[in-house]
């Protein structure tokens, strides 16, 4: 009596396995030992309260009767002893989660009757040995992994008109799949990783009806072939939701789309044509179109402002001149690395940051306009652009020159405004063809000389600073940043049992400064700030900081100076794309008071909005 209150009611003696049961209020079940059959009979809706009903019965026929409405979830879970071809009732409406998951010795073709509406998370999940599917007419969704991993399958896949939704990971990795694969119209969700790694070979249509394309829902598609067609409806195309898969056709891009998630289209190396992202586009992540090298053109949207780290990197077969938008503030690292483009490159009026290696080994690049707003060059930004040639003017509103900026460069001469202070290792090296290099300012900058071992400039150029002009060097020199001996990163409250603290987000990597800042680095220690300025150490400042205190996360020194000014604490934050942000006040010598940002990542992240600091 016991077993009937608790579970589904059978004939059980002891710890044998039963031979009849309910299963439902108007269905019964009966397993037949010598033929290993099990007969499901009745009408309604299948009631299974204990879990894995049949999982461990051997079963070479399954025989569930017409009238059944429904598969009970985790009735065959994981059964590897059910073998054979899976009959199922006409009447048959749904089939619920895990309900046949990981039944690898079930066989031949998946046939879904035509009543159907719907099929479970986990229904079919690892059923390997099914080699075709046939969707029925009926279904309206189909739930989180449903047929993942049924690497069987083989032949096409036809989605019926009608289908709603396709869950996470449907049908990711089923990797012997062939043909085109035709999204209806009626489709308005697709999971993430909904198709990854598929073996299509033919073209992909997409639904009228989606809004948004999920992350890595077509990823790694290898095969997919022609035309990339993203529908009107479509806002939003998240992370990776087509990296890698290899249609050799052109990319169109609905009027209206807002955001281009990172990495949405990396690696698909054989799209083919111009590029052309209409101005409705709002934002354009990390590496969205890296490495996708039989791209010809760029046509950037009017109205965008930031151009994230790594967006168009390795796009080697864009050509011809580069325009970019007017508003634009912001280029990240690498954003343009490596690609075709030729000619003249115009930078526009108002853009603050060139990124690490924004257009390095762009050798088509023949002569540069800097813009007047433009706060810093960042390393590497044009190392290798080899065909830039003539005079490169650096505006006035430039603090710092980085590490190989124009390395490898063409250019014959370069003239610096009044307020550049640092000029970092290499910046000008192996330019053959430069001669001079002339200072306006007051203060001449701080840079590496031939007798250091990677001077900014080749042995051939001469430098010319202002008479009389003053080091820059001197003024930050002057004051010591000396930690003293003692310090506790760890100080502030007993240690609690936390497999990470916020302090360790300090360690292993160099924090920059934002901005006109651009040439100061930090490195963490216990207990101690390495501080450096265009390369060079600039003290060691001891540090405390709380590490089990979580909303108020500050690093704690007893004042240090930075270029011109005095910081006593930073406050520490994740920022955009996981970029490590303390923030700070600098007190300048003249008593302005300025907001500063050292961080770990690429430019563009300090322009995202947060919450209020306050």
């Amino acid at each position: 009596m016991l077993f009937n209150l608790f579970g589904c009611s059978g004939n059980n003696q002891g710890n044998k396995q039963a031979t009849s049961g309910t299963c439902g209020e108007n269905m019964t079940w009966e397993y037949n030992k010598r033929s290993q059959t099990l007969t499901i009979s009745g009408s309604g809706e299948m009631v299974t309260t204990d879990r894995f009903m049949w999982s461990d019965y051997k079963i070479k026929n399954l025989v569930i009767s017409e009238g059944v409405a429904s598969i009970a979830g985790e009735a065959f879970y994981s059964n590897h002893q059910l073998q054979g071809k899976l009959m199922l009732p006409s009447t048959l409406k749904s089939i619920g989660d895990f309900a046949f998951y990981g039944c690898d010795a079930l066989t031949g073709k998946l046939e879904l009757p035509d009543s159907v509406e719907s099929v479970g998370n986990y229904a079919f999940t690892r059923c390997e040995g099914f080699d075709g599917i046939r969707l029925p007419k009926s279904l309206r969704s189909i739930g989180d992994e449903a047929f993942e991993e049924m690497k069987g399958l083989k032949g096409s896949l036809e989605l019926p008109d009608g289908l709603v939704s396709v869950g996470r990971c449907a049908f990711n990795r089923c990797e012997g799949l062939r043909g085109d694969l035709i999204l209806p119209d009626s489709m308005t969700s697709v999971g993430d990783y909904a198709f990854n790694q598929c073996g299509f070979d033919g073209v992909l249509r997409l639904s009228g009806g989606m809004s948004v394309i999920r992350f890595n829902s077509f990823s790694w598609c290898e095969s997919l072939k022609g035309d990339l067609v993203i529908p009107d409806s479509v806002k939003i195309i998240e992370e990776s939701a087509f990296a890698g898969s290899t249609f050799d056709g052109k990319l169109t891009l609905p009027d209206g789309l807002q955001r281009v998630e990172r990495y949405a289209f990396s690696y698909c190396k054989s799209l083919s044509g111009p590029l052309e992202l209409p101005d409705s586009v709002e934002f354009i992540g990390e590496s969205a179109f890296e490495g996708d090298a039989s791209l010809s053109g760029l046509r950037l949207p009017a109205g965008i402002s930031l151009i994230c780290e790594k967006s168009f990197r390795g796009c080697s077969g864009m050509s011809g001149p580069l325009s970019l938008p007017s508003g634009l503030l912001v280029i990240g690292d690498n954003a343009f690395a490596d690609t075709g483009f030729t000619g003249a490159l115009e930078l526009p009026d108002g853009l603050r940051s060139v990124g690490k290696g924004s257009f390095s080994g762009c050798k088509g690049l023949t002569s540069l306009y800097l813009s007047p707003a433009l706060e810093h060059i960042k390393d590497y930004a044009f190392s290798g652009c080899e065909a830039l040639q003539g005079c490169v003017t650096i505006p006035d509103r430039v603090k710092s020159v980085g590490r190989s900026a124009f390395s490898g460069c063409g250019c014959t001469e370069v003239n610096f405004g009044a307020n550049v202070r640092s000029i970092g290792e290499g910046a000008f090296l192996s330019c053959g063809s430069l001669t001079s290099a002339s200072f306006t300012g007051a203060l001449t900058p701080d840079y590496y000389d031939s007798e250091e071992k990677k001077p900014s400039f080749p042995e051939s150029c001469k430098v010319n600073a202002a008479p009389g002009a003053a080091l820059w060097r001197e003024t930050w020199e002057k004051t010591e940043n000396a930690a003293p001996s003692s310090g506790d990163e760890g100080s502030g409250g007993a240690a609690k049992e936390m497999p990470y603290y916020w302090t360790d987000g300090l360690k292993n990597d160099t924090f920059t400064g934002g901005g006109e800042y651009a040439d100061v680095t930090m490195e963490f220690d216990v207990a101690i700030i390495r501080l450096a300025i265009n390369g060079r150490p600039a003290g060691e400042i001891a540090y405390s900081a709380d590490r089990n205190e979580y909303e108020n996360q500050v690093v704690s020194t007893s004042g240090f100076y930075c270029c011109d000014g005095i910081i006593h604490d930073l406050r520490f934050r994740d920022g955009y794309n996981h970029d490590r942000q303390l923030i700070a006040e600098l007190t300048c010598d003249d008593g302005e008071v300025r907001r500063v940002i050292f961080h770990t990542g690429s430019e563009e992240s300090l322009y995202f909005d947060f919450e209020d600091e306050d």
